[in-house]
């Protein structure tokens, strides 16, 4: 899962959510009228933090969370809220230390226990994230968005047939989540079972049809099992909706390669080294497919720039 990917769940707890920056700045200038008449308020100094990280001034938020906290050392939610700014603002050990301690004061919060899961996957530790996750469904055992993510950390680990199992609650809590079913997909082609993860990509296409990841995904299934047209196919509507992604370019080069269009391949594999210049596999394929074409000089620039590339640019 990518950073941003988990930190999009990171939002204050208590607050305005989704209110313009308007509406915050008033929300802003409300609060700390209350706290100008009451300095001991603690919750005004949270609530105040809350606006602020709605606006993405995390620094000044986590101040007021000092606050909140110096003021009523028991007030969870601003250990909650604390944990996130700091999250946001990459102190993550400080964030998970925060969390554990909203844990403490209130051990039946499925939110701290989701929030500190997405920070353990946040910092690569993906085991630890588990319990975590383990507890949230405990707690809300009817959130198919907890099942999801530790469906991805159990993914993380190898642990496919259990991040199966964990996609599968997800889409039966949630049967309209296409995110779902393109996890379960790439669960199941790693368990070697590409009839089942096409089926899976066809339904998130199904409910979201620009879904660009999941075409692409799905040509991956299909050129496991020799279907190679049918798989530029699908690179070809990946590479329609989201022209910027290497990754069907490369793939597409692939399948070409593979089909004997060795002229198109090199072409798609310009494109993805274009757009991902580190790509040592794309220069490796390409050096290939141009030595199948009798372009010796430049299969060899392309193996060097490989050997470059696997050296750590040395």
């Amino acid at each position: 899962m990518t950073r941003g990917k988990a930190r999009a769940y990171f939002l204050p707890k208590e607050g305005l959510g989704e209110s313009g920056k308007a509406e915050s700045r008033e929300a802003l200038a409300a609060y700390s009228q209350a706290i100008r008449l009451r300095p001991d308020y603690a919750e005004a100094y949270n609530n105040r933090g809350n606006v602020l990280s709605n606006l993405g001034q995390y620094e000044e938020a986590v101040a007021d969370y000092d606050r909140a906290i110096y003021l009523k050392a028991d007030l969870a939610d601003a250990y909650i809220n604390r944990g996130n700014a700091k999250a946001a603002l990459y102190l993550y050990q400080e964030a998970i230390d925060d969390l554990g301690r909203a844990i403490q004061l209130r051990a039946e919060d499925a939110f701290a226990f989701l929030n500190r899961g997405l920070l353990m996957v946040d910092c690569g530790r993906h085991e630890d994230a588990i319990p975590d996750f383990d507890e949230a469904v405990h707690l809300q055992p009817d959130d198919y968005k907890i099942y999801f993510l530790r469906g991805g950390a159990k993914a993380e680990l190898d642990r496919y047939q259990e991040a199966l199992a964990d996609y599968s609650e997800a889409i039966r809590l949630n049967p309209e989540f296409s995110e779902a079913y393109n996890s379960r997909g790439l669960a199941q082609v790693a368990l070697g079972q590409y009839e089942a993860a096409i089926a899976d990509y066809t339904q998130a296409v199904r409910l979201q049809p620009e879904y660009a990841a999941a075409y692409n995904n799905r040509g991956v299934a299909q050129a496991k099992l020799g279907r190679v047209s049918a798989a530029v196919g699908d690179y070809d509507e990946a590479i329609r909706l989201q022209p910027e992604s290497a990754e069907p370019f490369y793939n597409r080069g692939n399948a070409k390669e593979r089909r004997g269009d060795f002229e198109e391949a090199i072409a798609d594999y310009d494109q993805a080294i274009l757009r991902r210049s580190d790509d040592l596999d794309a220069y490796k394929n390409r050096a290939v497919t141009k030595a199948v074409l009798g372009r010796t000089a430049e299969a060899r620039a392309d193996f060097e720039a490989a050997l470059k590339i696997a050296a750590g640019g040395r």
